[in-house]
């Protein structure tokens, strides 16, 4: 029987083919014009690619650890030191967990409730849990004006000061209720129990807003005198980047009775770019207890007094979400000492 002829296309048989076509696995040598032999160069980019790349993560890395360092470096400095940041005489510095939260609520009851452990709703990287009487706007405002005293000193010392002095810079009317009122303020700041810890456990603080409180009735001018002292390590709270500037002026022309309007401000201030937020999100962050309907009415009243004073540029509330843009700020210069302010117009 005669051998099978072997197929053959263009005068090449199919073994001639098969020597043609490389083998999986084997690289092709490319030829150039002038007929030379190109080596591949495909595997070699390929691992520069991937030499870049780890270089990159490499880097990405040790600036990580590096911020992470220095944050844990700046956390133990403040500890250590026991003092706050510096800041000019228009702002007051005050941490974000208490007005991204509802520690400090917008009611305006006379009456205030005990709440025993309760859960603070924050819209912040921060677990608080708040222990003593409702705190309110206002308390926000005195405790602001009695940090700003102690500013200067360490937070061990006493800070002394007239009720006058802290009458004066809260904006309130001279008039003996603002004295009755400050007080009954400190008072409540002082039975306070309050455990904020960040959600990651890196760092927190247990303890009360204020640690002491003494007044006298009256120096020779007929002023009142008053001591507080703070726990020194509420200082942990004031980190650079967990501190926010609150512009003290545009705070006092917003008003004490407006509170949805200060804590809106208080809560939009630490924000750079404020995020669109549903207005169910805002009445249960701020702690309004009032029913939703009521507080709907009252956010739009807030966010025109904000307009108005000059905190907002513009808003509008769309499908029940809010959104705005805030105005041009000045920026505050803070430090760790007090220094000559600068201004800088900024956006924030």
């Amino acid at each position: 029987m005669s051998a099978k002829p072997i197929p053959k296309i263009n005068n090449l048989d199919f073994e001639q083919l098969s020597q043609l076509v490389p083998k999986i696995g084997q690289s092709v040598k490319k030829v150039d014009l002038a007929g030379d032999v190109v080596e591949p160069t495909e595997t070699k980019a390929r691992v520069k690619r991937s030499r870049s790349y780890e270089e990159s993560l490499e880097a990405v890395r040790a600036r990580s650890a590096a911020l992470l360092e220095k944050k844990q470096i700046d956390f133990e400095a403040r500890v250590m030191q026991e003092s706050f940041p510096w800041w000019d005489d228009e702002h007051r510095g005050v941490p974000n967990p208490f007005i991204r939260s509802g520690l400090f609520s917008v009611r305006t009851t006379t009456k205030r409730e005990y709440l025993p452990n309760l859960h603070v709703s924050s819209l912040s990287n921060y677990e608080i849990n708040y222990t003593g009487q409702e705190l309110q706007q206002d308390d926000l405002s005195v405790w602001l004006s009695l940090i700003n005293l102690a500013r200067d000193n360490k937070m061990s010392d006493k800070v002394r000061f007239t009720g006058y002095q802290l009458v004066t810079d809260l904006g309130w009317r001279m008039h003996s209720e603002s004295y009755t009122r400050a007080k009954e303020s400190i008072a409540r700041l002082k039975v306070t129990g309050i455990n904020i810890t960040s959600k990651d456990s890196s760092e927190g603080y247990s303890g009360s807003l204020i640690r002491e409180y003494a007044w006298a009735d009256a120096d020779d001018n007929g002023k009142t005198k008053w001591m507080v002292r703070f726990e020194p390590r509420v200082s942990v709270l004031f980190m650079d980047d967990t501190t926010t500037m609150l512009e003290w002026e545009t705070r006092k022309r917003i008003g004490p009775r407006a509170a949805v309007a200060m804590w809106l401000h208080a809560f939009y201030s630490s924000h750079r770019e404020p995020i669109p937020l549903a207005v169910s999100k805002l009445h249960e962050l701020s702690q309004s207890g009032a029913p939703l309907s009521t507080f709907r009415r009252n956010l739009k009243t807030a966010l025109d007094k904000l307009v108005d004073v000059g905190f907002l540029e513009d808003f509008k509330i769309v499908n029940d979400t809010v959104y705005l843009k805030k105005a041009a700020r000045i920026k505050a210069v803070t430090s760790s000492a007090p220094r000559t302010v600068k201004r800088l117009t900024t956006k924030r």
